[in-house]
């Protein structure tokens, strides 16, 4: 295995999982457990749990589960080593030796890809600051505006207009070709197979995580004949752009006030060279749930401050969505239909003092999103009137509270100009149909996951759904009860197991349960974390069902082989029929013959 079971032990001991949780997301005691939304996926009632003194999760809604290590492994995109070195270092535990690091291909270590974009920012930094940055610096401080010091806080730099400048100056430094692609720093040319720039003639922006390490770049184009104005580095091992917001290092500190959430990383260093710390924007890409889930971590309140144009309306539209989703209020920074499409030219056309008051005046969520559906209707038309009002009421209908849907249907009757109660029995109604649609919808998967359909880990189960049942139901029973391990492994061998991956699970856990010892869930790195989620539905089945007996282990251990038995059985009579039914008699015989010797036996007894 590649560590040993008493280090990773420590690791979880040391790494506690209901820490990690509490840093992603709002947890509430349900017992002698915690519970909360989960964080990776949207919904409003809680339905993933932590269960503090057995040291892992579950999410009854995703399914997703596992121990600190999954965890880390999910929220962190890391693979199982780097996340057992991430959690080692975070708990002060000297880094084991990987047994089997001889022997196998690794991926490049993230720390390695830091120091690559640490070096990358250093080049950068330095071109901006030669007589070959002139002209970026002139951009930066004349047009952008930016002081001095600004630029240096951000570590703004700038890629020269040459073919491979970077690229030279990293290999240099010791840096291979594979570390430079990894990073998206260097591209290979197709015709000569040689390296170059992907950054070139570019003022870069280091994005950093919120560890406050340099883990990608956003070059925006210095000549505007280019056609692409912004080139983000594309997702890394340390970057995923649906995860990591620009300037979240520094607002996630000053997140007591909100935070104020715009679109790209000018309009972010704005406001905070405004005055604006809380700032922090996406880069390419509208808010996602990951980025929803990841700000609900240190504030319950976002001001979105997206440019006016059709592009910001929808990113605007989606952020509130997936805000609330997670327990964020969000309210919308009207900067107005003047002379400023986003806060960057907003406050240098009207100052510091006119933005935050904009902030200070934003509007509600739900006012906005019905201002927004008003907007796009003709209200003098009696037909666009209708389908105004039928948008209202499918919006409204999905609000949290009845309190909140009979506010806001007494707003829209208002802007509609027709009777309140007539809104509030259409909101009503329509939240009705919405409930028993999401019910009926659930039941569905419910369905879909007991029958296989939907499994999307284990795709023989469609095809051999009893057998695959019998496999989970011994593969739960012996994670909560490991001590009926010994027994189990004597009666079952890998080939008794009908579906591959199944078959994978008990061919990694069972040397521990042939000790009466408990797995490591993650398989020592062996299986991957989808894997290891679908594993842990196993044991919260079983749990469901009363915990499992050992008697109730062998019943199913029986019942697979059979199974495996009459397979066995139906393939020799199709190859041969007539010596398998020749079999079929002898074994008939056969069992006459000890039953007869059994009543005999009997007899003699009672005699």
């Amino acid at each position: 295995m590649p560590f040993s079971k008493e280090f990773i032990e420590q690791i979880k001991q040391r790494n506690r999982i209901e820490d990690a949780v509490a840093r992603v997301a709002t947890l509430k005691r349900a017992g002698s457990n915690l519970v909360c939304c989960c964080p990776f996926h949207s919904e409003k009632t809680p339905s993933f749990t932590v269960f503090p003194a057995e040291g892992r999760y579950y999410c009854f809604g995703c399914h997703a589960g596992g121990d600190i290590i999954t965890f880390t492994e999910q929220t962190e995109g890391l693979e199982y080593r780097d996340a057992v070195e991430r959690l080692a270092r975070s708990a002060g535990i000297p880094m084991e030796e990987d047994a089997h690091a001889g022997t196998r291909t690794r991926s490049i270590p993230r720390e390695r890809l830091f120091e690559v974009n640490r070096e990358a920012a250093r080049f950068f930094w330095d071109a901006l600051n030669s007589p070959e940055g002139a002209e970026a610096r002139s951009y930066l401080l004349e047009k952008r505006k930016f002081e001095k010091a600004t630029i240096r806080r951000f570590g703004i730099g700038y890629a020269p207009d040459a073919w491979s400048a970077l690229t030279d100056h990293m290999t240099g430094k010791g840096f291979t070709r594979e570390e430079l692609t990894a990073a998206f720093l260097s591209g290979v040319s197709r015709k000569t197979g040689n390296l170059y720039d992907i950054f070139r003639n570019r003022l870069m922006f280091p994005v950093f995580d919120l560890n406050g390490e340099v883990a990608a770049f956003s070059g925006r184009r210095m000549n505007e004949a280019e056609e692409r104005k912004y080139i983000n580095t594309s997702d890394t091992p340390v970057f995923k752009k649906s995860r990591i917001l620009f300037g979240m290092h520094i607002a996630k500190k000053h997140a007591e006030k909100g935070i104020i959430l715009c679109e790209g990383a000018p309009d972010c260093i704005a406001m905070h060279q405004a005055g604006f710390e809380n700032a922090a924007a996406t880069l390419g890409t509208a808010i996602t749930g990951e980025h929803a889930r990841m700000i609900s971590r240190f504030t319950k309140q976002v001001y979105l401050a997206y440019d006016i144009d059709a592009a910001g309306r929808k990113a605007t539209l989606r952020g509130i969505e997936l805000l609330q989703q997670v327990g964020v209020d969000a309210k919308v920074v009207n900067l107005g239909e003047g002379d400023s499409k986003d806060p960057d030219e907003f406050i240098k056309n009207h100052g510091a003092d006119a933005f935050r008051r904009k902030v200070e005046g934003s509007q509600g969520q739900v006012d906005y999103r019905i201002n927004e559906i008003v907007s796009r209707y003709d209200l003098t038309n009696p037909d666009e009137k209708l389908r105004c009002a039928g948008e209202l009421v499918s919006f409204i209908s999905t609000l949290g509270s009845r309190l909140e849907r009979d506010v806001y249907a007494q707003r829209a009757a208002e802007k509609l100009r027709v009777e309140p109660r007539s809104v509030r029995e259409e909101v009503d109604r329509a939240n009705r149909i919405a409930f028993l649609k999401e019910r009926k919808k659930e039941n569905g998967k419910l369905i879909e996951k007991q029958s296989g359909v939907s499994d999307a880990i284990n795709l023989q189960k469609v095809r051999m759904v009893s057998e695959a049942s019998h496999e989970e139901a011994i593969i739960g029973i012996l994670l909560l009860h490991p001590e009926f391990g010994e027994k189990a492994v004597k009666k079952l061998d890998p080939d008794d197991f009908a579906t591959d991956f199944n078959r994978k699970v008990w061919t990694v856990f069972s040397p521990d349960w042939e000790n009466g010892e408990e797995p490591d869930i993650n398989g020592h790195g062996q299986l991957k974390p989808a894997e290891v989620s679908e594993i842990a539905g196993y044991r919260a089945s079983v749990e469901s069902l009363g915990g499992g007996s050992d008697t109730e282990l062998y019943s199913h251990i029986e019942a697979l082989k059979r199974a495996k038995a009459k397979k066995e059985e139906d393939r020799r009579m199709a190859e041969d029929p007539e010596a398998a039914l020749n079999e079929a008699l002898q074994a008939a015989r056969a069992g006459r013959g000890r039953r007869e010797d059994r009543l005999k036996n009997t007899k003699k007894t009672l005699e």
